[in-house]
């Protein structure tokens, strides 16, 4: 039985994407390899609010955006926060800082209870990990959500926040609040709507897929950086792919 041309692409396409995450991950467990990479100026406020939440007592508060995961335009983006927010709080809880998290969807919720927890455990410290400390402050609701984390400015005094996932224009309502409370914040997003209003509030704001890039600069993990790499190398082929189909339809005109 012949498959359909769409089918075949697609495994075709699933059978690179396992065979680059393979090969990128041998790599990265090779301590002799290192991988350049162009600097992320933004997550510098990131890490200076980690150097001093140890000695503040301040918590850090993480958020992978008010989109839900399942729903097609906005899974990507929760899933490149909910991996971000697992890397900084591994990297708090080593610092012995305490951990806020929130999210504006319920599936989104229970996965980011999952990553705390994962990261906690990762660190060995799994017994200092409070489930009420990941607090869900909305349901599919953007704007709702916004007002949940300012809310949450003004209640508390954080040494940081990290804000990267799913966002809209509901967006400045709370980076605005963080602003003028004096948090740092570092934002990312993929959205024109978010992004500008991101870049004027927020300490460091990453741009389209520098979201994606986040947990491999936050981490020196293996499966990070074979992750990153993978990407990187899947946009080549998307890329020389594109031009190649291109100019086989110039010859085709001519």
């Amino acid at each position: 039985m012949d498959l359909p041309l769409q089918t075949l692409t697609l495994l075709l396409i699933v059978f690179l994407v396992v065979v680059l995450t393979l090969l990128y991950h041998a790599r990265a467990l090779d301590r002799r390899r290192t991988f350049e990479r162009r600097p992320l100026p933004a997550l510098a406020a990131l890490r200076r609010g980690l150097g001093s939440g140890a000695e503040t007592g301040r918590a850090i508060h993480l958020s992978p955006g008010s989109g839900a995961i399942g729903a097609r335009t906005t899974t990507a983006e929760t899933i490149a926060g909910l991996l971000a927010a697992e890397r900084t709080a591994t990297e708090a809880a080593l610092s012995g800082i305490p951990v806020i998290a929130s999210s504006g969807d319920a599936v989104a919720h229970l996965a980011l209870r999952g990553a705390l927890r994962q990261a906690y455990q990762r660190a060995g410290l799994g017994q200092d990990y409070d489930a009420a400390n990941v607090q869900l402050l909305a349901q599919q609701d953007p704007m709702a959500y916004a007002s949940g984390v300012a809310a949450l400015y003004g209640r508390q005094r954080f040494e940081a926040s990290q804000l990267i996932g799913s966002f809209g224009y509901e967006a400045l309502l709370a980076t605005e609040i963080g602003a003028q409370s004096d948090v740092p914040q570092v934002a990312g997003a993929t959205t024109s709507t978010a992004l500008p209003l991101l870049y004027l509030t927020a300490d460091g704001t990453l741009i389209g897929e520098e979201i994606y890039a986040a947990e491999a600069y936050l981490s020196r993990a293996p499966e990070s950086q074979a992750r990153l790499l993978t990407h990187d190398a899947l946009r080549t082929v998307a890329i020389v792919t594109i031009v190649v189909l291109a100019l086989w339809q110039a010859l085709i005109g001519f």
